[in-house]
């Protein structure tokens, strides 16, 4: 029950890879202010619905704050991720985690200096540090960096993540464009998928919608055979046009 739990919030703010509508308009490719929320399933041993709400916002010294969080039964997890932004390319700055499962608490923070190249990583009080290299992000700014990437009309992404004390590399490939239905309407959007080079029983599927300057509409995930997890746009104070 709580692994459960757990993998469906997981999948709604980190796992499931991105939701950052408007985030970075097509046109200009800079930064505005966002709220969204979106629908959570999963199906499985056990059944649950759950919500995800996102908000990006910009800070007086003009780096950028997205917050993300998922709720679902007894639990939640929370999550934010402080970054500059520079010619299209995100810069982490501090990765802030907080997940609750049954009365379970697991903290992270992760604080990145670029001028010794190294991240610190606290997890519940205890802290050591990771070398890293230019162009490393964080399990929050990645998604915002791949949606990015998608309406640049790039169709390979591969991204270095500092994820559980270690570099973690993250592959995706545009699959082609589709029409989805989310509870927030109907999207023509483009298709991506996470390319697994070791889980071949998983397959995650993300669509963004032009119409919305490619925010994430619909993410589907596969883990083997009996455990699918779903998330769809509910509501979002962007408004469609013609991209």
């Amino acid at each position: 029950m709580k692994k459960t739990i757990n993998t469906l919030l997981t999948t709604s703010l980190t796992a499931m890879i991105i939701s950052t509508p408007h985030a970075l308009a097509a046109d200009t490719g800079a930064l505005k202010a966002f709220h969204a929320t979106y629908q959570v399933v999963s199906e499985g041993s056990i059944s649950m619905k759950g919500v995800s709400e996102r908000v990006l916002s910009q800070n007086a010294d003009n780096k950028w704050l997205l917050k993300s969080r998922a709720s679902a039964l007894f639990a939640s997890i929370e999550e934010s991720s402080l970054f500059s932004l520079n010619q299209n390319q995100i810069t982490p700055h501090q990765y802030l985690y907080n997940r609750k499962v049954l009365g379970k608490t697991r903290k992270a923070n992760l604080s990145f200096d670029w001028q010794t190249q190294t991240v610190t990583n606290d997890v519940n009080n205890k802290p050591w540090k990771m070398d890293i290299q230019p162009g490393v992000m964080d399990k929050l700014s990645y998604q915002l960096q791949l949606q990015s990437d998608v309406a640049a009309g790039k169709k390979k992404f591969s991204y270095n993540v500092a994820d559980g004390g270690r570099l973690k590399n993250y592959n995706f490939a545009v699959k082609g464009k589709e029409t989805i239905n989310t509870p927030a309407g109907n999207f023509n959007a483009v298709r991506v998928e996470r390319i697994y080079t070791e889980a071949k029983d998983r397959q995650t599927l993300i669509w963004f919608a032009p119409a919305l300057d490619y925010q994430m509409v619909k993410l589907y995930r596969q883990e083997k055979k009996d455990k699918i997890f779903s998330l769809e746009l509910k509501t979002s104070n962007q408004k469609t046009h013609k991209p």
